[in-house]
Formats: C-alpha cells, structure tokens, sequence
C-alpha cells in the first residue's frame, strides 16, 4: 500500500521502474536551487526525524520502505507527509515503497 492509496490520489510515477544508479542521479529543474539527494532505508519508526532532518535542511530524502512490515512503513509515511505538508514540500512515488520527499522549492521533473 502507498501513501498514495490512504489519501486516494494519482501519484507522480514515472512509466519505467528506475535502476538503483538512477536513485543517486535526480535531475532538478535548473530554475529551483540545488539540492543533494539523501537515501534512507528505515529500520523503525525511530529514524523518521533523521529523515525530516534532512529535507528541513534542503535535501531530497529518497526513502525505501520495502523491508519494513506495512504497519511501521504506512506511519512512517504518515510522519513524512504532515512534515512534508508542513514544510511545503512535495512527495512524488518512484516505484513500489519508494518514495522521495523534497523540500520547498525543489522541482522534480
């Protein structure tokens, strides 16, 4: 289940399912500022501050989900989307259990 799926929207998906080289290469559109790409794979609940931290301090936060049980991983997506909400962010799904979090202007495309 995706965040996409609770909150009943389209996700921003690309038709290809990415390589892993691809999660460290993101294209940002030249007009928004730079951001470096951080790449989480959480363990627990308990490292979703980690996570916030580092989208409050201007970087894209690519989070896996997959080895997580879909209770720990559906409130850890709640967590991010109120922080992303808040910091007026935007989440976009990359593949299944794979999201990244960027922060306010930083346009994906």
């Amino acid at each position: 289940m995706g965040v996409f799926d609770l909150f009943g929207k389209e996700p921003k998906t690309r038709k290809e399912q990415p390589s892993r080289a691809e999660f460290d290469s993101v294209a940002i559109n030249a007009e928004s500022k730079q951001a470096p790409v951080s790449v989480f794979t959480p363990n627990s609940y308990e490292e979703v501050e980690k996570i916030i931290d580092a989208i409050k301090a201007g970087k894209n936060a690519i989070v896996h989900l997959t080895e997580l049980k879909t209770e720990t991983a559906v409130r850890i997506l709640d967590m991010l989307s109120g922080a992303i909400y808040a910091l007026g962010g935007g989440i976009y799904e990359m593949g299944k259990n794979i999201f990244m979090f960027s922060p306010s202007g930083v346009e994906i495309y």
